[in-house]
């Protein structure tokens, strides 16, 4: 699978195959378990529900994401 590729500092461009489940993967760093992943996939849906729609399992290729805000 694609590793999604940063647009800027501010966004993520979605790649063919691509899931919220990768690109949080991805963002969580190399130590994140598979519990932080599936705690962090739902901020990136919630930060990001008007560009992906009503189902965070459809991502379009070349969607621009932000990253959910820090907390």
């Amino acid at each position: 699978m694609p590793t999604p590729r940063a647009s800027d500092d501010e966004g993520v461009v979605v790649m063919p195959g691509d899931t919220l489940w990768s690109i949080a993967a991805s963002r969580s760093g190399p130590f994140a378990s598979d519990l932080d992943i599936a705690l962090e996939w739902p901020k990136w849906y919630t930060a990001n529900k008007t560009t992906i729609g009503e189902d965070p399992a459809v991502l379009h290729p070349g969607q621009v994401l932000k990253p959910p805000p820090r907390t």
